[in-house]
Formats: C-alpha cells, structure tokens, sequence
C-alpha cells in the first residue's frame, strides 16, 4: 500500500513538472510562429493573390482557344 501512495505521488509530481516546464515552452513557441507569421503573411499573401489571377488568366486564354477552333 505504502508503494503505491508512493508511486502516485511521483506520478503527480512528475505531472507538476511537466505542467511547470512544458507551459512556457508551449507559450514561447506560439508567440515566436505569431511574430513569423505576422511577418510571413502579407507576402505569402500577395504571392497566392498573384498566382490566383495568373492562373484565371491562363483559364481565360484556354478558353479562348478553344472557342477558336470550334469556330
């Protein structure tokens, strides 16, 4: 009886420690990928805006020369 209060109360324990160092570690990743992404964002943006009207400019030519040769 007295292992296992023993044993509970090193598994609480290491939960605690866990808790204690993996809270700032998680906080520090998430504000660290805000900073980047605040920064990344509008230029990955501007690029899949760009890549969208090249690619319904390049639908529109297709089509046109489709309708050519139907012609």
């Amino acid at each position: 009886m007295e292992n296992l209060i023993n044993l509970l109360l090193f598994f609480g324990k290491l939960l605690l420690l866990m808790l204690l160092v993996g809270l700032p570690l998680l906080l520090i990743i998430i504000f660290v990928a805000d900073k980047v992404y605040k920064k990344v964002g509008p230029r990955y943006e501007e690029l899949r805006e760009k890549r969208i009207r090249e690619l319904e400019e390049e639908e529109k030519r297709s089509k046109d020369k489709k309708g050519k040769k139907k012609a």
